[in-house]
């Protein structure tokens, strides 16, 4: 099933509940536990709904239909911002059989995250395939750099590929900050950003 960020809502009664805001997950189980209604409007608050809730959805993703009525959508939690953080970058969403993008996902912010972040902390490594945000391949890894506190990443610097090289010339790197890291698999990252947004440094890269 397709959902797309801020997909309209429709109650089982015929209101327009507002738009789908965020989808919260259990990062240790990784199934969804929630998601995020915007209900400003017609409740004047944002509310967490199960997935069960979920009547159904058109087929471009963008209304969605709730086995729920007004009345019943008011019962609801209401949804704290507070109580939940973002995933650390680089974490890549399971497949939850959904069409979501990553940036729409929030952890419960008690989570024990201390638990599971050896297992969701992203492995970068030299060589490593390096696409842009439409899946087009760009260079591969040179260098990575982690915090040393936590061993998150902080950047890595991209040895220029074909599709880079056409724009930039041969022998260049970039450096790639976490922030436009948009999800890490086995031997690829993929980036949030597309080629031309990538800046070489103004040096040619050491023959190794």
């Amino acid at each position: 099933m397709r959902i797309d960020l801020n997909a309209k809502i429709r109650t089982s009664d015929g209101h327009d509940a507002g738009n789908i805001h965020r989808v919260l997950i259990d990062p240790t189980t990784e199934r969804i536990t929630g998601f995020v209604v915007s209900t400003r409007r017609l409740l004047g608050r944002d509310v967490i709904v199960g997935e069960d809730m979920l009547a159904g959805a058109s087929a471009d993703g963008e209304t969605m239909a709730l086995n729920l009525s007004k009345k019943e959508l008011d019962t609801q939690p209401s949804f704290e911002e507070d109580d939940f953080v973002t995933p650390p970058a680089g974490w890549s969403a399971p497949n939850l059989g959904y069409v979501i993008p990553p940036e729409s996902f929030l952890w419960p912010e008690d989570s024990a995250r201390a638990d599971i972040g050896e297992r969701s902390r992203p492995s970068i490594k030299k060589g490593d395939t390096v696409k842009d945000r439409d899946g087009d391949t760009v260079g591969s890894v040179e260098e990575v750099r982690f915090d040393e506190k936590t061993g998150e990443v902080l950047s890595f610097t991209m040895k220029a590929g074909a599709v880079l090289e056409r724009l930039f010339g041969g022998g260049r790197v970039a450096e790639i900050s976490r922030d436009d890291i948009l999800r890490i698999t086995e031997d690829e990252v993929r980036l949030g950003v597309d080629r031309e947004e990538i800046i070489p440094r103004e040096h040619e890269t050491r023959t190794r």
